[in-house]
């Protein structure tokens, strides 16, 4: 199996969420390495994805797994459901939009994290947040003053300006120390991204040697 990652420098990174942002929720504190997996494995856009990060995530080291996603009124049925049927530990609080929530769950083994992870993935690739950390609870939610990036027309006693709209609402923020690793699902699942600053993603070759057995990473796969 071979899985194509890339290396991106921390200091060109938006951290603070707007319209210039490169990821949407915030960061705070330090972080070495950023590296993206692709879901593209072995040029193909397929489940092997998951399997992938499921066997890696195996070693009862990662555990606890703490993961947050930002999910629709109508599919919080759903998740309940499964959180009580595989007894994961969760909560939840008020979205950014008046349809949506946060839901925080603990992952205590590999078993649940399999049956959690087509839920997160599945979740990132409706563009819908979906982050996980390893061992840390790195989440927390702060209410923030929001601001829609274009201005719309509001007519009041017969004049008609453009206005930004501004409302408050739960922000994502996810805060990182010097043993931190957190994973993001990215746009439209075409990638998994992780922020860490563990010395084992300094390097391909360091990150080569937590793989599972079978696994070669590269950073320029070329497609037949």
């Amino acid at each position: 199996m071979k899985v194509e990652i890339s290396y991106f420098p921390p200091e060109e990174i938006i951290t603070k969420p707007g319209p210039e942002a490169t990821y949407p929720f915030e960061i705070t504190g330090e972080f070495k390495y950023i590296v993206e997996f692709s879901c593209y494995i072995d040029g193909d856009y397929a489940e092997a994805h998951e399997e992938f990060f499921c066997n890696w995530l195996e070693s009862p080291n990662y555990y606890p797994i703490y993961s947050l996603a930002e999910i629709y009124d109508f599919q919080l049925e759903e998740y309940e459901e499964l959180f009580k049927k595989q007894n994961i530990e969760f909560n939840y609080m008020k979205g950014s939009n008046k349809d949506s929530f946060f839901v925080k769950a603990i992952i205590r083994s590999p078993q649940q994290f399999k049956q959690y992870y087509p839920y997160l993935y599945g979740n990132g690739s409706m563009l819908n947040l979906s982050l996980w950390s390893l061992k840390q609870d790195v989440f927390r939610l702060e209410e923030r003053e929001h601001e829609s990036p274009y201005p719309v027309k509001r007519t009041k006693n017969n004049r008609t300006r453009l206005i930004k709209l501004k409302w408050m609402a739960n922000t994502l923020i996810a805060t990182l120390n010097e043993s931190s690793t957190m994973f993001w699902v990215g746009h439209d699942g075409d990638y998994i991204a992780a922020f860490s600053n563990d010395e084992n993603f300094s390097t391909i070759d360091s990150l080569q040697k937590i793989m599972p057995e079978k696994v070669e990473l590269v950073t320029d796969y070329e497609w037949e």
